[in-house]
């Protein structure tokens, strides 16, 4: 891969031709791609520290697995280099499928062997001095370890040589929390290894109880944000001081690198702090081991420039899929931490990286089950609201009667903020039961459209909706959680036209997005983050970094949500109503 010029008058007429004069007068966008040629100054060189390529147990066929699938990524996402591990040299012979590895990455300059390593005692595996002679012969500077899966103890004196061999030569080396054992053995580990650089990849947003801690108590710890997309997660930690132990790491091609890399370029911190984030800090643990050059991709649209520079984008942004804590929290109980959760938080991001609307669902009516006082949240949240966004309702059918919800839900709906309805799995019953008769009905009449995270394994709720109350557009949420829920969510939009697809969850999974398009049809799937649970930049970058083209990009964005909400808008006030309306 090589630096990439180009010039404006190039840029302006390829994406001219790709559908931003719809949204762009031409002096606006020559004025956005001059903008845009200002900022390339500041232009990241992303060195991805976790990718992971060849054969998975029990992958659907649309699961991308290969190298040629991660190169096509990186090219996509303007990624310049990569650490590379192998599922082989767990699910094989470690060290033959390390060498394997070594040997076919030999033709890629960019590319960088992460190989799998145990202790040496069967007779399996070199011993420690041995290893290091075949790192240095093949330039390995990383190495990951898998205890449960290999089946072997780390905490056993047979052990500590290979460990300690890795300690005193500060060898990079990646772990999981469930290959150590857990929380607290992890916490040993560090412990006992102080000066053994670990890197810490898929722990979850929903973990960070466990892990904030320590990243405070260990500085050997360094984490990546494959799964940890906490909200303003890069924010809140370069403020903490903990800047120089974090890691950008996809997990490409398996999730989107242009998710992940969309977390960096949008971080609201110092251009110095995102330089390391997103591949300084990888550099020097690797001890000077980087790609030769940053790599821009010559066939990128304005979308994913903008993204690439951090800059909000040139088309507008609706996102299907928001909740919100009340003022102040940061936390929504359970195992839920949400930094900047409440009103201004949320209102702050979104709106500095151009959003232009939204429908807002409360935190506590919903996932917390107390569906009167999330009725509440939310309408607050509305008070002070930037343009464009709007409400759902909740109603529980298991705590109210059915004389109750006839009184409650009309006077909830008597502010016309409302227009959606969302009602959750924790309530007890799936949707389709009589008692949400009464709710599906007012809605249906009043031409709302609801949110649904299907309670049950399949898609049956939406499926017996859907056609019994067809002035409501059914929107299914998570629908790119999983292929398996794609190819579900895809069957059902065949089977009824009002039935639509919002995207978000954690994955990301590379290619998702296309498949749901090439399902359904460009017209049904919607962008939705499920913002503050998870931070949203990674969700946008799903979509932006996606082989789509700009036109189905938009749609996906915003416009197809604006179809939705369409039959709401004479209800809607005009600060309600998405500006580009």
């Amino acid at each position: 891969m090589t630096e990439f010029e180009y010039s404006r008058r190039d840029f302006i007429k390829k994406n001219s031709l790709l559908g931003l004069g719809a949204v762009l007068a031409p002096s606006g966008l020559k004025a956005f791609v001059r903008h845009l040629d200002e900022q390339e100054k500041d232009n990241l060189m992303f060195f991805d520290a976790f990718t992971r390529i060849d054969p998975r147990r029990g992958k659907h066929p649309e699961e991308r697995w290969s190298l040629d699938h991660l190169l096509k990524e990186m090219k996509q996402c303007s990624i310049s280099g990569a650490l590379v591990a192998s599922t082989m040299s767990g699910l094989y012979d470690p060290m033959y499928a390390n060498l394997n590895l070594s040997e076919r990455l030999k033709k890629y300059p960019n590319l960088f062997a992460m190989w799998n390593v145990m202790p040496h005692q069967t007779d399996e595996f070199p011993n420690p001095a041995r290893l290091g002679e075949l790192m240095k012969q093949q330039n390995v500077r990383a190495v990951s370890i898998h205890p449960k899966l290999n089946a072997w103890d780390w905490r056993a004196d047979t052990s500590k040589e290979l460990l300690t061999w890795l300690s005193r030569n500060k060898v990079l080396t990646m772990v999981t929390v469930g290959e150590i054992g857990g929380w607290s053995d992890l916490n040993m580990f560090l412990k006992m290894f102080p000066e053994l650089p670990v890197f810490l990849v898929n722990a979850t947003w929903s973990e960070q109880r466990y892990l904030l801690p320590l990243l405070h108590t260990h500085k050997n710890l360094h984490i990546g944000f494959d799964n940890f997309q906490i909200n303003e997660g890069l924010e809140y930690l370069h403020e903490k001081g903990f800047t120089d132990r974090l890691l950008y790491g996809s997990m490409a091609p398996a999730m989107s690198a242009g998710a992940h890399r969309s977390y960096v370029s949008y971080a609201g911190i110092p251009l110095e702090a995102k330089q390391k984030i997103a591949g300084g800090n990888l550099t020097r643990l690797l001890k000077g081991q980087k790609p030769a050059s940053t790599y821009v991709n010559p066939d990128e649209d304005i979308i994913m420039r903008a993204a690439r520079l951090g800059q909000p984008l040139p088309v507008p942004v609706i996102d299907m899929h928001m909740h919100m804590l009340d003022k102040g929290l940061e936390g929504a109980g359970a195992h839920y931490r949400m930094h900047h959760g409440g009103p201004e938080g949320v209102f702050e991001l979104v709106t500095r990286i151009g959003y232009k609307g939204g429908g807002i669902m409360s935190w506590n009516g919903v996932v917390s089950g107390d569906s009167a006082s999330g009725n509440v949240t939310t309408s607050r949240a509305l008070d002070v609201a930037p343009k464009g966004f709007w409400g759902l309702a909740t109603f529980d059918t298991t705590h109210y009667t059915q004389a109750q919800l006839r009184e409650m839900i009309p006077k909830v709906y008597e502010d016309p903020r409302f227009i959606g309805m969302k009602p959750y799995l924790v309530y007890g019953k799936q949707y389709h039961d009589p008692s949400y008769d009464i709710w599906w009905e007012f809605g249906n009449r009043h031409k709302f459209y609801a949110l649904l995270h299907n309670s049950a394994s399949d898609l049956r709720e939406v499926l017996a909706l859907a056609p019994k109350y067809p002035d409501v557009r059914w929107v299914i949420a998570h629908a790119g959680g999983s292929f398996n829920m794609a190819d579900m969510a895809i069957a059902a939009m065949k089977k009824y036209p009002n039935i639509y697809a919002e995207i978000t969850l954690t994955p990301v999974h590379l290619g998702i997005v296309e498949y749901l398009v090439a399902g359904a049809g460009e017209n049904r799937i919607m962008y939705g983050s499920d913002l503050p649970m998870r931070d949203p930049r990674q969700q946008m970058g799903w979509v932006v970094f996606s082989d789509l083209p700009v036109r189905i990009k938009k749609k996906i964005l915003a416009e197809n949500a604006i179809e939705v909400i369409r039959p709401c808008l004479d209800r809607l006030p005009e600060h309600s109503r998405p500006s580009i309306i």
